[in-house]
Parts: C-alpha cells; sequence; structure tokens
C-alpha cells in the first residue's frame, strides 16, 4: 500500500503496517486505533495527528514531529522516539514500557498514568511535563531536563537519575525507592511523604529548598551530599547515613532515626540530646534542631 500526502484525511481504523509511510505528511490526520506496528515512520509529519489507541509497537519514529499529537492510550512499547518532537503532545495513559525516548522534546507533553518501565529518557526534555502517577521503574533519566515537571505520586523505583535535572519538580508522595542520584540537581523540589527508601544520593547531589517533610529515607546513603536548606520534618532516618554532609539550615524536628542512623560527628551528640526513645527503640527529634 502506498499513501501520498494524507494530512488532516481520515484513516482511522486501517492496518498501515505495510504502508509506506516515510518522509510522508501526515499533519492533523486521524490515525486513532491504526495498526502500525514496526512501522518506520522517521522523517513523517504527524503535527497534531490523532493517534488515540493505535498500536506503534516497535515503530521506529526517531526524529519524528509530533507536536501537539495526541496518543492517548496509545501503544508505544519498545518504540524508537529518539529526538522526537513532542512538545504539548497528549500521551496519557500510554504504553511506552521500553521506548528510546533519548533526547526526544517533552516540554509540557501530558503523560498522566502513562507507562515508562524500563524507558531510555536520557537527555530528555520534559521541562513543565505533566506525570502525574506515571511509571518510570528502572527508566534511565540520566542528563534529562526535568524542571517544573509535576510527577506526583509517580513510580520511579530503581530509577537512573544521574545529572537530572530536578529542580522546582513536583515529587510528592513518590516511590523513589532504591534510584540513584549523582550530581541531580534537586534544588527547590518538592519531595514530601515520598518513598526513597535505600536511594544513593551520591556526593555531588544539589539539595537546596528541598522539601522532604515526612518522606521515608530509611536506608539511604546521604554521604557527602550537599543539603542547603532542607526540611526533614517528620522525615524517617532510620537506618540512613548522613556521614560527611555539607548541612546548611537542615530542618529535623520530629524526624525518627534508630542506632543504625550514622551522624556526622558534627550533629551526633547534639541531635541524640533534643531526641527522645520511642517504645519501638527508634528516636524522635523532640526539639526544634537545624543542622547549621
Amino acid at each position: 500500500m502506498s499513501v501520498n500526502s494524507v494530512g488532516g484525511q481520515d484513516l482511522a481504523g486501517r492496518d498501515l503496517r505495510h504502508a509506506r509511510l516515510k518522509d510522508y505528511q501526515l499533519n492533523g490526520a486521524n490515525l486513532s486505533r491504526c495498526i502500525l506496528q514496526g512501522t518506520d515512520l522517521r522523517g513523517t509529519d504527524l503535527q497534531g495527528a490523532d493517534l488515540t489507541g493505535a498500536n506503534l509497537e516497535g515503530a521506529n519514529l526517531a526524529g519524528v514531529d509530533l507536536t501537539s499529537a495526541t496518543l492517548a492510550s496509545t501503544v508505544l512499547t519498545w518504540a524508537i522516539l529518539k529526538g522526537a518532537q513532542l512538545s504539548g503532545a497528549d500521551l496519557h495513559e500510554g504504553h511506552l514500557h521500553g521506548a528510546d525516548l533519548c533526547n526526544a522534546d517533552l516540554h509540557d507533553a501530558d503523560l498522566d498514568h502513562a507507562d515508562l518501565g524500563d524507558a531510555a529518557v536520557r537527555g530528555a526534555d520534559l521541562r513543565g511535563a505533566r506525570l502525574t502517577w506515571v511509571r518510570l521503574a528502572g527508566a534511565d533519566l540520566k542528563k534529562a531536563e526535568a524542571s517544573n515537571a509535576d510527577l506526583e505520586h509517580a513510580s520511579l523505583a530503581g530509577a537512573h537519575l544521574t545529572e537530572t535535572n530536578l529542580s522546582a519538580v513536583r515529587l510528592s508522595e513518590a516511590d523513589l525507592t532504591g534510584a540513584t542520584f549523582g550530581g541531580t540537581d534537586l534544588s527547590g523540589a518538592d519531595l514530601r511523604a515520598s518513598r526513597m527508601r535505600g536511594v544513593m544520593m551520591g556526593r555531588s547531589a544539589r539539595s537546596g529548598n528541598v522539601h522532604l517533610d515526612r518522606a521515608d529515607l530509611s536506608g539511604a546513603d546521604l554521604r557527602d551530599a550537599q543539603l542547603s536548606s532542607v526540611d526533614f520534618t517528620g522525615a524517617n532516618l532510620c537506618g540512613t547515613d548522613l556521614t560527611g554532609v555539607s548541612a546548611f539550615n537542615v530542618e529535623l524536628t520530629s524526624a525518627i532515626w534508630d542506632l543504625r542512623t550514622r551522624w556526622d560527628y558534627h550533629h551526633e551528640l547534639a541531635i541524640q540530646d533534643a531526641s527522645v526513645q520511642q517504645e519501638d527503640g527508634t528516636f524522635r527529634v523532640w526539639k526544634r534542631y537545624l543542622m547549621r
């Protein structure tokens, strides 16, 4: 099947797996529910196209312009979207498990409830994107730009966040269990009530004006982290390693710790004096305490 320029036309529900669509104009076309598995769409213009519910599993969309396209509930598992233009696109509830989104432009895109588990998102632009309830478990977001993105309730367990810009990002109640940080910019991030068990912060992580109140950081490795104006109010620090941290105005009031917690020697005795042991054997910082 050979399809010429079909911009704005209605191709809904068609099986286009054998169509030669490379370099064609499909901007504004209705491709909802189309079967496009494994199709080579490089060079195709899909600006504003409707791909709702389409099957693009394993398709090659490298560098394709999908600006403001609708891809709600679209299947893009293991698809190649390297360098694709997806700014303002609607990808909510999209299936992107294992997809290659390296260096893709996703700023201001809607990925609410999308599945990006194990996806490669290195160097992608996620500024201002809506990623609430998104699944990014095991995903590689190294050097991604995600400032001001909304990741509330997101699953980032085991994600690689090395050198990722997460400044001013909203991550409240997100699951970051076992995530890896290193050179990550968390300045101004909201991580209230997030789950960060066993995270590795890395020595070069930047954490200024970060809200971590009520966060679960049990077993986290924060050695040598740079902490400036960080709020740990009510946080779980049981088994957390805080040796060598560079701290300024770090709030520890009501934080919970135990005998496995390792404090920087400059603060250890003062924190012990400011704490009271609880019935379960843990300690709570009951006096207001600032690490300076």
